[in-house]
């Protein structure tokens, strides 16, 4: 018994099953391998030969042209025809699918019409398992009727319709998704430089603003410092001034003040002198009667005690004379300190 064996090698599962669908459609049994690696390593170790290979370009690990490529220097696999699939196939896509000797290229999603040429361009039309059994040649039928479709085959081409439409809006929802994140993250960065750009610029603008205002501070701080000294310079000139002529004022009232001063001493001194010679008059004159009257006869004797007495009166009126100028030099001194006392005042 013959079967057509297909090794799909995918890491998406999605993909994996839209193309095992339209394989069996096709009259395929599909066996499925998530990497390049373990569809190496199944083929070491499986008693079956693929009919064809489907390889997915971009896989992790390795990639679909270098299995190809392995595949190919097999001598047990070369003969094995590979179909690269891929949703981008570009120039450059092909060449290295060409070099890598790649049989076809297969869009992804995949296309039934375009699945349908590529199995038809196969040399040939199944392969054996490793167990061959004896070909029977079939007999032809005499009338040839157009092959109905079974349930499977309708309700595989439905699923691949419905699967390949879902695909299409899945892709479509992902790249708005994708554009919406997209968008999202570009915002999240503009938004975040812009606050960064204006955190700086506040910070620029305040410190700017703060030394301006420092500034206008230290200027007025420096005109109101120069008023003051100009304020307090002429203050201090009108107050020089004015102790200048108090101190004027003053000495000329001192200079009145000792001059009236000296006239009052030398009246009082006048008229303290008056005062004695005037009290010591009689007095004088009673103790030269009462000596010229107790000793008449001796003239010689009674004149030298009276000049002696006179002489003791004329020392006691010195000594009077002498305490009045003290009592008077005493008032002077007085006098001076409370005119110096004045100065003081109107000086401070």
């Amino acid at each position: 018994m013959t079967t057509k064996l297909a090794l799909v090698v995918d890491d998406s599962r999605v993909a994996r099953m839209m193309l095992c669908k339209l394989l069996q459609s096709a009259g395929f049994s599909v066996v499925e391998q998530g990497s390049a690696d373990e569809a190496l390593s199944w083929l070491e170790s499986s008693d079956q030969t693929p009919l064809i290979i489907f390889m997915d370009l971009m896989m992790p690990g390795m990639d679909g042209l270098t299995a190809t490529r392995q595949i190919k220097n097999d001598a047990r696999w070369q003969s094995i025809p590979v179909v690269l699939c891929t949703s981008n196939d570009s120039e450059a896509d092909k060449l290295s699918a060409h070099d890598s000797g790649v049989l076809s290229l297969l869009s992804k999603p995949p296309e039934a019409q375009q699945l349908q040429s590529i199995l038809a361009a196969l040399s040939a039309p199944s392969v054996a398992t490793e167990e061959k059994q004896p070909s029977v040649p079939e007999p032809l039928s005499p009338v040839e009727i157009p092959a109905i479709p079974s349930i499977e085959e309708i309700t595989a081409q439905v699923e691949q319709q419905l699967l390949s439409s879902w695909l299409q809006q899945a892709q479509q929802q992902t790249e708005q998704q994708s554009q919406q994140i997209a968008e999202n993250i570009a915002r999240q960065l503009i938004d975040e430089k812009l606050d960064g750009l204006a955190a700086r610029l506040s910070a620029e603008i305040s410190q700017q603003i703060s030394n301006t205002v420092q500034e206008k501070v230290q200027h007025q701080l420096n005109t109101q410092t120069e008023q003051m000294q100009t304020v307090l310079l002429e203050k201090a000139a009108d107050a020089a001034e004015t102790a200048m002529q108090n101190l004027n004022q003053s000495n000329h009232w001192q200079q009145q003040v000792a001059a009236q001063t000296e006239r009052w001493l030398a009246s009082q001194q006048h008229t303290i002198e008056q005062q004695l010679i005037t009290a010591l008059q009689p007095r004088i004159e009673t103790a030269i009667t009462e000596q010229l009257a107790v000793m008449p006869d001796a003239v010689d004797p009674t004149t030298e005690t009276l000049q002696q007495e006179l002489a003791q009166l004329q020392f006691q009126q010195n000594q009077l004379i002498k305490r009045q100028r003290m009592t008077n030099a005493l008032l002077m001194v007085a006098l001076a300190a409370g005119v110096l006392a004045l100065l003081q005042i109107n000086l401070f």
